[in-house]
């Protein structure tokens, strides 16, 4: 074969190689349009002129769950870009009762009208309303920032703040910076500050998002942690020290010293700071502390549950927060009380966020709290879906 028939035939191939990629991505790009696959919420820059953590307003997406779509909804951003489906009015004439948290308040594997705000607003009805504001990522530095903002767009009669497994260390700027969130640094001060890190709308955002391949990489297949768990997987090979990571309520169960001190840091200046940044009295503002899951089923990993380091920050913030005349909900007993009479779980499957159930649970304890009471004079009806 002469040098130039070699060339020849080799650019064949490559030409070959890149069309049948081509193809392949084509046909993909097809039959994924046809799936459920998630659409993404589009959250918007983080900056002086829009300076806390919100979704693209008016929107409807589909959100899902794995490879194989094991969880589907289709969820609504609202007119001020919170996942809701209602929108916020700032200029309320009823009383207004608040929900703070994170991707447990988001909620977008939960269908709407089965999430604690709405089900809470069916028993409400004319008398109130109940907004929730919450974003996946965020910890107890940034409810602190949304705490602010609805003190100041809406000025409610009461506050719900949920807390979850990581939302101690996570937020401490060293321990987390994700662009977009509120976290707490010392900056060489006494007092913990809360810091805004500014976020940028990446400029492939919009490429992806058109992609329902991309976005099945990105999104369904969870390509970034896929890559660092198997890194972590590879390493374990190697290492007879590298034990694999265990969790405990999302976040890893391990209590190393220096986190737990950390931690009780931020949950002291979150407590502290929550009262004037929400414009409300601590006995108005109830914290509902969720519980180990699915530890919470089986006696013994309960018992050991307590042990790790969400078992030992729970204790913490829920005698803390008692301390200084919050209201508390242990979502553990809550949890345990149904579960005793229905044995019903409160997560799906694959996925460790409250289903349908533990919104329902959680609602029902949210109504029988004494902020609710507070705002709304008592309830009208049981809290359940329809």
């Amino acid at each position: 074969m002469t040098p130039g028939s070699h060339r020849a035939s080799l650019s064949v191939r490559v030409v070959t190689v890149v069309l049948s990629l081509l193809a392949c991505g084509t046909f993909l790009e097809i039959g994924l349009r046809l799936l459920p696959v998630s659409e993404g919420f589009r959250a918007l820059a983080v900056n002086d002129a829009n300076p806390i953590y919100r979704y693209a307003p008016n929107r409807t997406a589909v959100w899902s769950k794995g490879w194989n779509f094991s969880i589907t909804n289709r969820v609504r951003t609202n007119n001020l870009g919170f996942i809701s489906e209602v929108d916020y009015d700032p200029t309320h004439a009823t009383p207004l009762l608040a929900i703070v948290g994170d991707s447990y308040i988001e909620a977008a594997m939960v269908p709407s009208d089965h999430t604690a705000a709405a089900l809470l607003r069916r028993d409400i009805g004319a008398r109130g309303s109940v907004y929730s504001f919450g974003a996946s990522g965020s910890a107890l530095s940034q409810y602190l920032a949304y705490a602010n903002y609805v003190k100041d767009v809406f000025r409610p009669e009461g506050l719900v703040v949920t807390v979850v497994g990581n939302d101690f260390d996570e937020s401490l700027l060293r321990y987390k910076q994700v662009p977009g969130f509120h976290y707490f640094s010392q900056n060489g001060t006494a007092e913990m500050q809360l810091i805004r890190l500014d976020r940028d709308i990446p400029l492939w955002r919009d490429y992806v998002a058109a992609s329902s391949l991309a976005m099945y990489v990105v999104a369904n297949l969870e390509v970034a942690g896929l890559l660092d768990r198997s890194l972590t997987r590879v390493k374990s090979w190697f290492s007879a020290d590298l034990k694999p990571s265990m969790y405990v309520g999302n976040t890893l169960e391990h209590a190393e010293p220096a986190r737990i001190a950390d931690s009780k840091t931020a949950v002291d200046a979150f407590l502290r700071q929550l009262p004037d940044r929400a414009g409300l009295p601590a006995s108005n503002i109830l914290l509902v502390v969720d519980a180990p899951r699915p530890e919470l089923y089986e006696p013994v990993r309960r018992a050991a549950a307590t042990r790790s380091y969400f078992g030992l920050m729970r204790a913490y913030v829920m005698d803390r927060a008692v301390e200084k005349g919050f209201e508390v909900v242990d979502m553990e007993r809550e949890f345990l009380e149904d579960y005793s009479s229905s044995g019903r779980r409160f997560e799906h499957p694959d996925d460790h966020h409250w289903n349908s159930v533990g919104h329902e649970v959680f609602a029902r304890a949210v109504r029988k709290s004494a902020v609710y009471k507070s705002v709304f004079g008592g309830a009208r009806q049981e809290v359940g879906p329809k």
